[in-house]
């Protein structure tokens, strides 16, 4: 890639100094510059605000140029309408129409390759994010339109109001029986549900069930319609097709598909009971095997996420606080000076400070962005906007128990206890396969393939991210860290086979000890490959809390302030046609 390197050898160019003369970019060639001189310079480090000021003024210089485009959001997403489009339209008796997904799929990748290499944005981390819905967005269409027949057989559980069956044998409503075989009608006797008069729903229980469910009453207190859950399938009227599409594509885990990634839990058991395939112990538990739980009301997720994003939001600033103070934080690998309490480290004790505290911010951060879903679809918006997306047990939690680790290692932590956002295009080649006899289920040669096939999709998720982002950036490390996992889990799992005689003997905490001892020498080991491109990029230059309590109270750096957001992020931009203007970020 052309590079763009500063004209001024100082530790602490101006704003100006710093502009770059000459641009070596094209339409399709993402540039790439670094400002400061952080791999020969040993002074103190620049003030973090004035790196991310003069990385947004530069992005700007190549908008205007033509050079860049920013995220025009529609614009962005079209390979997503295209995909969303076509699948609108039934094709399961259609050969020629089926046929044709390989030229949408075609289209989608021109689309989704061309506007990878000519899209950025001003704000720090963001401009990551480019990148990742660009490659996901591909991997979705490919998912969808090569490796899966969604029309055939993917199914989500929907609701619908059913008339009260008069043969049924009794139905409770707040735990007091209400026998209703033998009206004529098939509604609850006048002098049995005088108390229902004037309501609209009640809860009640059929069968003698411990589950409610949703019943409707009318203007007499008489029950006249009960819910039931069913699978739909691909619908028949375009409206439904297009609502059932696009929540098909929308939904990434797909908690209420049949499709939905292992570990999630069952939907809530008077759900379940309606339906097929599904896993009864998660149903009545509300914990699936992975450790993550559901939630049955919009009480129980609001009591777990409400002191979570609080105490969350004060961290996410700590860590955002501490970090500026090291420069490795703004430019990655640097050769500016350290900060008091960093140098007396030894180079590994280094090491591992900016390991962790990469991984524990990664985490956290991806823990309060997973955290806005629910907030604004269970509560904002809600069940009366939404409908049945907006229920509580569609938003489990993200991570897995931590036993993962302990329990089955390296191959825990990334199967179990890491988030499952993108694991549908992670497993969907080795579905394939196996789905069309290319190879055996449980064979290892099968579980081989899994592994690459997963890390190596992710590492090109993170290698596009990193492409987008606007400073230099090394983007083979992303892949590199990911396919590294491969032979971490392989070297475990083997390790644990032969061995397997001895280490049974051993106490399950010596186990444990183990397993968790593995994983945190093979993630210091491997994890710098990502940690410094993600340094290097500016990801951490992001501001995640409009006011800062730990800054604005003195513990920052100076300069700081009680105020982050200086800079908005969000605009409308101007393009060269109507089609490519647009909200933009």
């Amino acid at each position: 890639m052309p590079s763009l390197t500063a004209n001024d050898n100082t530790h602490t160019p101006s704003l100006k100094s710093t502009i770059l003369l000459s641009v070596e970019a094209s339409p399709i060639i993402m540039p790439e510059f670094s400002f400061y001189p952080h791999l020969t310079a040993t002074g103190p480090p620049p003030f973090y605000r004035d790196v991310a000021a003069l990385y947004r003024e530069r992005f700007l210089e190549l908008v205007d140029a033509g050079t860049l485009r920013p995220m025009v959001l529609h614009y962005h997403l079209m390979g997503y309408a295209f995909l969303l489009a076509y699948l609108c339209f039934p094709h399961k008796n259609r050969p020629w129409l089926y046929n044709a997904r390989w030229a949408v799929l075609g289209l989608i990748t021109w689309w989704n390759y061309t506007t990878l290499w000519e899209t950025s944005s001003g704000g720090h981390a963001t401009n990551m994010v480019v990148g990742v819905i660009s490659s996901y967005g591909w991997a979705t269409a490919c998912t969808w339109l090569v490796l899966s027949k969604p029309q055939w057989d993917a199914k989500r559980v929907q609701r619908r109001m059913v008339p009260v069956d008069p043969s049924d044998k009794g139905i409770y409503i707040n735990g007091h029986a209400r026998d209703i075989s033998s009206q004529t009608n098939g509604h609850v006797a006048a002098e049995k549900s005088s108390a229902l008069k004037g309501r609209t729903q009640v809860a009640i229980t059929k069968g003698g069930d411990d589950t409610d469910l949703l019943a409707k009453v009318n203007g007499n207190g008489n029950i006249s319609q009960v819910e039931e859950y069913f699978w739909e399938s691909y619908p028949e009227s375009f409206r439904g097709r297009f609502f059932w599409t696009s929540d098909l594509l929308i939904n990434f885990r797909g908690p209420g598909w049949n499709w939905a990634v292992p570990g999630l839990p069952a939907p809530p058991e008077a759900i379940s009971k309606q339906l097929s395939g599904l896993d009864m112990k998660s149903a009545r538990s509300g914990i699936s095997f992975t450790g993550l739980q559901r939630f049955d009301t919009r009480q129980e997720l609001f009591r777990y996420l409400y002191p979570r994003f609080v105490v969350g939001y004060f961290l996410i600033d700590f860590l955002k606080t501490i970090m500026m103070k090291d420069p490795y934080f703004i430019f990655g690998p640097t050769t500016y000076a350290l900060p008091p309490f960093l140098q007396k480290l030894s180079p590994l004790g280094l090491w591992c400070y900016r390991a962790v505290l990469s991984g524990v911010t990664v985490i956290h951060a991806l823990e309060m962005a997973f955290m806005l879903g629910p907030l604004l679809l269970c509560f904002i918006l809600g069940p009366k906007v939404i409908g049945q997306r907006g229920e509580a047990w569609y938003y489990p939690t993200v991570w897995g128990s931590f036993s993962n680790i302990l329990d089955k290692g390296l191959n825990g932590l990334w199967g179990g206890y890491w988030h499952q956002t993108f694991r549908l295009s992670f497993a969907a080649p080795t579905k394939f396969l196996i789905g069309n006899g290319y190879i055996e289920k449980r064979s290892t040669v099968t579980k081989i393939l899994q592994l690459f096939f997963a890390f190596g999709i992710s590492g090109m998720i993170h290698y596009t991210g990193s492409v987008t982002q606007l400073a230099r950036t090394h983007h083979l490390h992303n892949p590199i860290f990911f396919m590294s996992q491969v032979p971490g889990i392989l070297i475990q799992s083997t390790a644990c086979a032969i061995l397997n005689p001895y280490i049974i003997k051993l106490p399950r905490s010596i186990r444990r000890a183990g397993n968790c001892l593995f994983v945190v020498v093979w993630l210091l080991a491997t994890g710098p490959w990502l940690a410094d491109d993600f340094a290097r990029g500016g990801v951490w230059l992001w501001e995640p809390v409009p006011i800062s309590p730990f800054r604005g109270l003195g513990f920052g750096l100076e300069g700081d302030g009680w105020w982050c957001w200086d800079v908005f992020g969000w605009g409308w931009h101007h393009g060269k046609h109507w089609w490519d203007s647009g909200l933009a970020m």
